[in-house]
């Protein structure tokens, strides 16, 4: 029976550290975000702030609807975005509706996009055109975003598109012959010196993920670049939700489903 009794003591123990763990890998897993975000203030013509607004943002490719409120001071704020483009839209009582159309956000991107309401009926619409082009005000991070169109563009007869890693400002390698390798992570295959750092400095993420093999950090897996949605190659200032690297951070996605057919 104390044998028994004990066994089953091992047992809870090993399930409660299996839970932890879980837990832990599931918080690391989701720590790096692999959306965007926008934000801003609207105010009226005066340039007090508006609070209550109602803001939406529409993604054009999915229909998705993304609501919130502006708050005591004008500003809000909508997290974790798809990347895409998106007709935002603000609506308040006693003042004309306002609409920017065609927002387009990059991977890890904050765009700004403020208001400034005019009076009149909240069914008349006023469209904001030719604005200034959206400035990255809100995060300090610099990097290079390599979109489907550069990576499907761009002759890349390796299918790596590591190789593309090399446009950004700061990258190099001191033997390029090794991105020749055909769409390959293994050993000899290039990655970039960014910063001066050493190509094992790197920090590769996919989907959010990690994508690093525990062998000299090598990448783990390499999609064909038909499937990348496009990937962001930050080279200075990460946030604070990046971590594990000393020279660049390139964090990947995969293309997701819309309302078009293909």
């Amino acid at each position: 029976m104390k044998f028994e009794s004990m066994l089953t003591r091992g047992i809870v123990i090993l399930a409660l550290v299996m839970v932890v763990g879980l837990a832990m890998f599931v918080g690391s897993a989701w720590s790096q975000q692999v959306t965007a975000a926008i934000t801003g203030k609207v105010v009226d013509p005066s340039g007090a702030s508006i609070a209550g607004a109602k803001v939406t943002a529409k993604d054009t490719e999915r229909g998705t609807l993304w609501p919130t409120e502006t708050n005591a001071e004008g500003f809000y704020i909508l997290p974790r975005l798809s990347i895409g483009t998106y007709d935002v839209r603000v609506e308040i009582s006693g003042f004309q509706g306002a609409l920017r159309a065609a927002v387009k956000l990059e991977l890890n991107q904050t765009a700004r996009v403020d208001f400034e309401m005019k009076i009149g009926e909240v069914t008349q619409t006023v469209e904001v055109t030719g604005s200034a082009p959206l400035l990255n005000t809100d995060t300090m991070q610099l990097g290079t975003i390599i979109d489907n169109q550069m990576n499907v563009a761009l002759p890349l007869a390796t299918r790596n598109y590591i190789q593309l890693t090399l446009l950004a400002p700061g990258a190099t390698h001191p033997s390029p012959n090794w991105f020749t390798g055909a769409q390959t992570g293994g050993f000899g295959a290039g990655r970039p010196y960014v910063n001066g750092n050493r190509e094992q400095a790197n920090n590769f993420l996919l989907d959010g993920l990690d994508n690093n093999q525990v062998s000299d950090n090598l990448v783990g897996y390499q999609p064909a670049p038909d499937a990348i949605q496009e990937f962001n190659m930050i080279t200075n200032n990460a946030p604070a939700e990046f971590g594990n690297f000393q020279g660049g951070i390139i964090s990947a996605t995969i293309k997701s489903g819309t309302n078009d057919f293909h």
